[in-house]
């Protein structure tokens, strides 16, 4: 319980942190300016969700907002990040394209460019001494155990993370539940939220996790966008959660009334940067903040996620 001055003093220490452009009065700050504002930084105790169809950059969004907290802001912290779609390796080979601004297809593949390989040398020697600030567990099979006994291990030795982010719930082996595997509608066992939850809560973190949800049905939403009611109709306990993202590339959604030409423009009518399109943070559930949609531009070729000017 709170009195009404604690609320307004941490309010004013709210609007003061904003005003200057520093980082959140209270919690992570996520690198992104107006993220932040919106959802006031990733706060202990809090759970996040982060919800994207398939194949629409959700990755490609965490992995440039864990190198924003543990890398490139003024104060970086430690973090951890459960990797369960894609291997260690992966993530590295993602990081080194998003900090290099280095195609994938150089990085994937080999390049015989002396000037692309001289330009990942020099990056990675740059960033070196924070790189230590992340740490990757990519083993697909993690249980809600695993996970304590591993963040557990760290609160031991004084290393427990600032942040926690886990990609992708959906294959958390819950037991009594049959294997993530064999569930293709994006359904998760209902405890697994409260679980979660209480992650955060028993390990003073915020967490942030990013479940693969399918779009809704196009026959009932012409549009296809993505709806808290949907993730209800999944076993999403919404009332555990405190922040709700949803991750929308516009180009995969059908908006009425959009014509051809008023696509090298972003929906904030800026000029997009040459191989760059539209990425989406809608936010229909805060409980740290406003309702609201803060606005990206994306480049999937060098995983580049910057924010738009503006905020809405």
């Amino acid at each position: 319980m709170q009195t009404l001055k604690t609320i307004l003093d941490a309010e004013l220490d709210r609007l003061i942190s904003i005003q200057q452009f520093q980082e959140p009065a209270e919690g992570v700050s996520s690198g992104f300016k107006y993220l932040d504002r919106a959802i006031n930084g990733f706060r202990p105790q809090h759970l996040y969700l982060l919800s994207a169809a398939p194949e629409s950059g959700k990755t490609a969004f965490l992995l440039n907002l864990l190198l924003n907290i543990t890398v490139k802001k003024k104060n970086p912290a430690k973090a951890l990040f459960y990797s369960l779609d894609i291997s260690a390796a992966e993530v590295g080979q993602r990081l080194l394209s998003c900090n290099s601004e280095v195609s994938m297809d150089h990085i994937f593949y080999g390049s015989t460019k002396p000037v692309v390989i001289e330009k990942l040398y020099i990056d990675v020697d740059q960033i070196k001494d924070l790189s230590t600030n992340l740490l990757i567990e990519d083993y697909p099979s993690c249980s809600i155990d695993s996970i304590r006994a591993q963040l557990t291990q760290l609160k031991s030795h004084n290393q427990l993370p600032a942040m926690v982010v886990i990609d992708n719930i959906n294959r958390i082996a819950v037991e009594g539940y049959p294997a993530p595997e064999s569930d293709d509608n994006g359904a998760i066992p209902f405890s697994l939220i409260e679980q979660l939850k209480n992650i955060a809560i028993d390990f003073n973190i915020p967490l942030l996790v990013s479940p693969e949800t399918t779009p809704v049905d196009p026959e009932v939403e012409t549009d296809r966008m993505p709806r808290l009611y949907v993730l209800r109709q999944k076993y999403f306990n919404l009332h555990l959660i405190d922040v709700v993202m949803f991750l929308v590339s516009p180009q995969y959604y059908q908006f009425p009334g959009e014509e051809e030409h008023q696509r090298h423009l972003s929906k904030l009518g800026n000029p997009m940067p040459p191989g760059f399109s539209e990425m989406h943070i809608r936010i229909p559930l805060n409980r740290c903040g406003p309702i609201t949609t803060v606005y990206f531009t994306a480049n999937m070729e060098t995983q580049t996620i910057l924010e738009d000017v503006g905020y809405n």
